[in-house]
């Protein structure tokens, strides 16, 4: 990783205004372009299922989230050129269904005997109960996890 994108990282851990959720992902995208002969891949989880909970967990607040993330446009560049594929594609799709239903079909498909409304409604429910998206996204990999291959 860049000089740079390590600078902007630690300056965009001190903004109040990006919540841990938008943090998280731009450490995890600006972290992964850092990988040579794609490496990442030996992580716990395909790169496919993390950007998949990123992008499902961002859908449940995507405002908030496009918000944040124009933040990280203006003020951390070298930051946003990793998050702008994700950025965009939750600012293009107007309906956010059928990205959800993409989304979770995807988890479905990697988890043991779970269905994509299996999914979306841990999704929600987690979402609703959880203090932060962050903590929700944590408890949905710990239920994930429970359910894997």
């Amino acid at each position: 990783m860049s000089d740079r994108k390590i600078d902007e990282l630690q300056k965009l851990y001190d903004n109040p205004k990006v919540g841990t959720l938008v943090q998280e992902i731009c450490e995890y995208y600006a972290t992964q372009d850092n990988y040579e002969d794609n490496s990442y891949r030996d992580e716990i989880e395909p790169h496919e299922i993390v950007e998949s909970v990123y992008g499902l967990f961002c859908l449940q607040s995507r405002e908030q989230i496009l918000d944040e993330f124009a933040i990280v446009q203006k003020k951390y560049p070298a930051l946003y050129e990793s998050v702008s594929t994700l950025s965009s594609t939750l600012l293009i799709n107007m309906d956010c269904h059928s990205l959800e239903q993409k989304y979770a079909e995807k988890i479905a498909d990697y988890a043991k005997d779970t269905s994509a409304d299996e999914v979306l409604n841990h999704t929600e429910s987690f979402s609703r109960s959880s203090t932060s998206l962050s903590e929700a996204v944590d408890r949905f990999y710990s239920w994930l996890h429970s359910r894997s291959r």
